[in-house]
């Protein structure tokens, strides 16, 4: 399907790829298959902290707040830029930390998954593990925080990318072998 020198000229072009996004656009998913096709390792910067808290993202926020895990976030950000061969799913507060986040930018190619409110809210509403994962970022319920953090974030998301992909109605390996063509086109065009 892809032939090994479009892989070489991409790990020459691109060599480190992030992915970014609200929470339930296919981040963790996407990234595994497209490091598949890439070659590339993957790294999940949730997993990353969460290993490095010794618990949940849910229990550390129970128990500490939302900063501690901010600032690790950040740290591991500023890890990553300095990798290669590798496609990166980051949380989706990771573009808050501005100067970090554009750091990582100049380092790497970012791709946006999006997906609009009732999206993000069906896939959450279907994972056992969101209450685990993702606990509330205000406060308030799903349907009040998403739209108003989605118009909030949707801007940095925009300006710290480098390509935008719809995630509504495709399934990963689809979002993955598009992304992937993408990639193969703009790295003939470096």
């Amino acid at each position: 399907m892809f032939e090994p020198e479009q892989r070489r000229d991409l790990r020459r072009s691109l060599p480190l790829v992030v992915l970014t996004g609200f929470r339930a656009t296919g981040k963790t998913t996407v990234g595994r298959i497209l490091a598949e096709l890439l070659g590339y390792r993957f790294i999940d910067t949730d997993e990353v902290i969460t290993s490095r808290l010794g618990c949940s993202i849910a229990e550390s926020v129970s128990r500490y707040g939302w900063q501690p895990f901010r600032d690790l976030e950040r740290e591991v950000l500023k890890e990553l830029a300095g990798e290669e061969n590798a496609v990166v799913a980051t949380g989706g507060g990771a573009v808050l930390h501005r100067k970090t986040w554009q750091q990582l930018h100049n380092q790497s190619f970012v791709i946006w998954l999006r997906a609009d409110v009732a999206t993000i809210l069906s896939r959450l509403g279907a994972d056992e593990k969101t209450a685990m994962q993702r606990p509330s970022l205000s406060g308030q319920d799903q349907e009040t925080e998403i739209p108003a953090l989605l118009e909030e974030r949707e801007p940095m998301y925009q300006a710290g990318s480098d390509m935008v992909i719809d995630t509504e109605n495709r399934t990963p390996n689809v979002l993955a072998a598009t992304i992937f063509q993408q990639l193969i086109a703009n790295s003939a065009d470096r």
